[in-house]
């Protein structure tokens, strides 16, 4: 017999999701993980929701309940409780090369909400323990297989190696995925790049601009290194912050960056009586999605077979639909074949490729033109504020919406329009080609 029902392989907001609702309806669940603390969160997490607005075909509705929250999954059937309030950010900003400042504001309806990540991690893990999921922290798994009816892992703690099995297991163990990688699911796939993040949270930062995200670019912001740094506020305090890098190899240039940034760079001023209240970091490892993700017994769930990060909320959602169907595979129905479905329906880069370019597409905004160009269009911007009443800020159609915002206005040239409708349109492989014509201009 095996020793559990289930075992889940990485328990971040999908795998203790899962683990919860397995336990919740009465599965053996065991879920292993390699962080000694699973009640708190060690890797970059930006903590942030988009709520109220559709995200990968779920639309989550927000209950405020005093000092603590709902969220209602109104497509997928499900409520989660969080034990703390959240809120609303209405400002998003980006800074040039050359100090050029650019502002989107929303009147009505938040482009997202903030959450504190250690809170989801405790309440998450609080509640999958209170319904009699097991658990094994501080444990790698080293190999996994199957056999004809069972799982097979094998996994070392505190330098002691054991073998455990199950019925079925569930691959929850991130974009780097160690299960997808020992079951042979990352040879088809194709690589898009990889590359460190490190995050500092920080509390005494001194901004003079409206609270919102803040998108800094351009080598003089970071004494010629190559990078980007995106500041999003905390629910630490007013002036609290998460700055986070996006890098290239090796993962020592992330902290070279973010270190010149807030010491040297010509934003330093703001942190200069700021203090540090938490590190972390990740490896960001972008290959195109497992459109099947399960194979035999094992079920891939969340980022193990996602293209980018699903983020926290499209992560428990994918973790709560793992446990549905697995149950429904335990019963001997086609339950991994039900979430296969479910995964291709919901998540758009698998529905349509080119969504898979348009989640890339902010993070790369400043790639898409020359610096002469970004400066007319931040002045422009200066002139011309955009403020509208409510705008989609998923990763998916922010850029498309500031970009039809420029596209309006009629002081752009004809030429720049033409692109950023390109843009807007294009693939992977349309917009690679936009960002070496533009950084030759």
């Amino acid at each position: 017999m095996p020793d559990y029902e289930v075992i889940v392989v990485g328990c971040g907001p999908a795998g203790l999701m899962a683990c919860g609702e397995l336990a919740k309806r009465g599965v053996k669940v065991l879920g292993v993980d390699k962080k000694p603390r699973l009640n708190e969160n060690i890797r970059t997490a930006s903590g942030y929701c988009f709520l109220d607005q559709p995200f990968n075909n779920e639309y989550i509705k927000m209950e405020p309940l005093g000092n603590k929250t709902r969220l209602h999954y109104t497509d997928s059937g499900f409520t989660v409780e969080y034990s703390g309030t959240m809120e609303g950010i209405y400002h998003s900003h980006m800074f040039s090369d050359t100090g050029k400042h650019w502002q989107a504001s929303t009147r009505k309806k938040p482009f997202y909400n903030l959450f504190v990540p250690s809170r989801c991690f405790a309440d998450r893990y609080a509640w999958a323990t209170k319904n009699g999921a097991q658990f094994l922290p501080a444990t790698l798994v080293l190999r996994a297989k199957q056999t004809d009816n069972e799982v097979e892992i094998i996994a070392r703690t505190n330098g002691k190696t054991r073998t455990l099995t199950c019925k079925k297991l569930i691959a929850s163990d991130g974009l780097s995925s160690r299960i997808a990688r020992y079951m042979g699911l990352n040879r088809s796939r194709t690589p898009f790049g990889k590359g460190p993040s490190i995050e500092w949270e920080m509390n005494g930062v001194e901004t003079p601009y409206a609270r919102g995200d803040m998108f800094f670019f351009g080598g003089k912001n970071f004494g010629g290194r190559q990078g980007a740094l995106i500041m999003v506020p905390s629910m630490s305090g007013e002036k609290a912050y998460r700055l986070e890098t996006m890098s290239v190899l090796p993962a020592s240039s992330a902290t070279e960056l973010i270190e010149y940034f807030t010491k040297q760079g010509p934003f330093a001023s703001w942190f200069k009586h700021a203090e540090v209240l938490d590190k972390s970091g990740a490896v960001v490892d972008m290959m195109t999605p497992i459109v099947t993700p399960y194979v035999g017994n094992v079920l891939f769930v969340g980022d193990s077979a996602a293209f980018a990060e699903c983020l926290y909320q499209c992560a428990t959602m994918a973790g709560y639909m793992g446990a549905v169907y697995t149950v429904e595979e335990l019963k001997g129905k086609k339950g991994f074949q039900g979430y296969s479905e479910w995964w291709g329906n919901h998540f758009e880069w698998i529905k349509n490729p080119k969504r898979m370019a348009d989640y890339t597409k902010r993070v790369l905004f400043p790639r898409f033109f020359s610096v002469k160009e970004l400066d007319f269009l931040f002045d422009l911007s200066e002139k011309n504020p955009i403020v509208v009443d409510e705008a989609e800020a998923t990763p998916y159609d922010f850029t498309k919406v500031v970009m039809e915002q420029f596209i309006a206005m009629p002081e752009v040239p004809e030429e720049l329009k033409k692109r950023m409708q390109t843009i807007i349109d294009g693939d992977m492989g349309m917009i690679s080609t936009v960002i070496g014509q533009a950084q030759k201009a």
